[in-house]
C-alpha cells in the first residue's frame, strides 16, 4: 500500500503540538510512523494565572506553531507538497486556540490545495491507542481529561456512541482545582500523583460521586467541596517547605476518591454493556499512576494509552485524520471548515438516557 504524509496540528487548549506522521493503511491494523513529533507547553506561563487563561493560551499559540511547522519539515527534509492530508483538531475546545490552528491549516491548504480533516480531538485520545498497540473493535474507550471524563462505544473509527460522561466536572479539573485547593502549583495532577505515592490512601475517606448511581456517569464538584470543608476543619495541613505526613497522605486520599470513581463507574459501564470487551483508556489523566495500578487490577484486557500521547498532542491528530482520510474536505470546501468549543453536531455526542 502508499505511504500517505499526514501533518497534524494540535492548538484545543493550551498545548501548541505538530506532528508529521508516515501512514500505510495495510488491513485493518494500519501502520503509522512519526516521522516528527514535537509539542511546546504553556504550563510555565500560564502557571501564576492559576489555570488557562483562552486568550494567552491562543497568543502562545499563535507564537509558537509557526517555528514548530517550520522545524517538522526542517527536520524531516519533506516539503509541504509532499503532504497528502492536514489534520487539525476543530472541536471540542477553547475557540480562540481552536482557531489559530484551524487557520494555520487553512493558509496551507489555499497555498497548497491541500485536503483537511477537522478532527474530534477527545475520539482521536482514544484511537491514539493505535499508535502503540494493535486493538481490534469494538472496545469500550474511557477519556479522562482536564476537560472531559466520558465513555464511549467505539465500533470503529467513524463510529463512536457515549455510554455516559460527567455531569459536572472532568477528573482532570478535578485534580488541578483541588491542588489550587491544597496550595499546589498548576498543574496540580502530576505533583498530586508523586506526592500520593508516599501517602496512605485509606487515611481521610472523600466521598465518590453518584456512588450509589448505576449510570456509568460521573460528579466531581461533591468531591471538591468536600475537600474545601475538610481544608477549613484542618487549617494545619497545607503544604511546607518539606510536607508532612498529613499532608502526604491528604493528596493520596484525595486521589483515591477520583481514581475510585473512575474504577467504580468502568464496572456501570461493562455491566450496560453486558457483554467483555477491551478497555481502552486515554486523556492526560491515564498517565497517573494510581489509575493505571488499579485498572490493571481491575479490568482484563486493558489497554493505556502511551503517557507521550496522553497529553493534547499532534500524533494522535494526524493518526485520527489518516483514519478518516475518506472523510476530509477537499480543496476549496476545506476553507470552509469551521472550529466549535463543543461537539459540532448531535451524531458526535448523543447524551444516554
Amino acid at each position: 500500500m502508499e505511504k500517505k504524509i499526514i501533518l497534524g496540528i494540535e492548538t484545543s487548549c493550551d498545548d501548541t503540538s505538530v506532528c508529521l506522521l508516515s501512514f500505510t493503511k495495510n488491513g485493518p491494523h494500519p501502520e503509522s510512523e512519526a516521522l516528527f513529533h514535537e509539542s511546546f507547553s504553556a504550563e510555565k506561563i500560564l502557571a501564576k494565572w492559576g489555570g488557562v487563561v483562552p486568550e494567552i493560551a491562543a497568543r502562545n499559540h499563535l507564537f509558537k506553531l509557526s517555528p514548530l511547522i517550520e522545524r517538522a519539515f526542517n527536520e524531516t527534509k519533506l516539503k509541504v507538497s509532499d503532504i497528502d492530508l492536514i489534520g487539525v483538531t476543530t472541536h471540542p475546545g477553547l475557540l480562540g486556540p481552536l482557531l489559530t490552528g484551524l487557520h494555520a491549516a487553512k493558509t496551507l491548504s489555499m497555498l497548497y490545495e491541500l485536503p483537511i480533516f477537522g478532527v474530534n480531538h477527545l475520539f482521536a485520545h482514544l484511537e491514539a491507542i493505535h499508535l502503540s498497540e494493535k486493538i481490534s473493535y469494538p472496545y469500550l474507550g474511557l477519556l479522562v481529561s482536564g476537560g472531559h471524563t466520558s465513555f464511549f462505544l467505539v465500533r470503529a473509527p467513524d463510529n463512536f456512541e457515549v455510554l455516559g460522561s460527567t455531569i459536572d466536572d472532568a477528573a482532570g479539573e478535578a485534580f488541578d482545582k483541588g491542588g489550587k485547593l491544597m496550595g499546589l502549583n498548576y498543574p496540580a495532577g502530576r505533583e498530586i500523583d508523586e506526592l500520593a505515592k508516599k501517602g496512605d490512601k485509606f487515611r481521610f475517606p472523600f466521598p465518590i460521586g453518584l456512588e450509589n448511581d448505576p449510570r456509568p456517569c460521573f460528579s466531581f464538584s461533591g468531591l471538591k467541596t468536600s475537600l474545601r470543608v475538610f481544608l477549613e476543619n484542618n487549617p494545619h495541613i497545607r503544604p511546607s517547605s518539606v510536607y508532612t505526613q498529613d499532608f502526604l497522605d491528604l493528596c493520596a486520599s484525595y486521589q483515591w476518591a477520583i481514581v475510585k470513581a473512575l474504577s467504580k463507574k468502568t464496572h456501570s459501564a461493562f455491566k450496560l454493556l453486558g457483554k467483555k470487551i477491551p478497555l481502552v483508556v486515554g486523556g492526560g489523566v491515564a498517565a497517573n499512576s494510581s489509575l493505571r495500578a488499579e485498572f490493571i487490577k481491575e479490568f482484563s484486557p486493558v489497554h493505556f494509552v502511551q503517557p507521550k500521547y496522553c497529553t493534547d498532542n499532534g500524533a494522535m491528530v494526524a493518526h485520527y485524520a489518516a483514519l478518516m482520510m475518506d472523510h476530509a474536505s477537499p480543496f476549496p470546501e476545506s476553507l470552509k471548515l469551521d472550529a466549535a468549543a463543543r461537539f459540532i453536531n448531535k451524531k458526535d455526542f448523543l447524551s444516554h438516557e
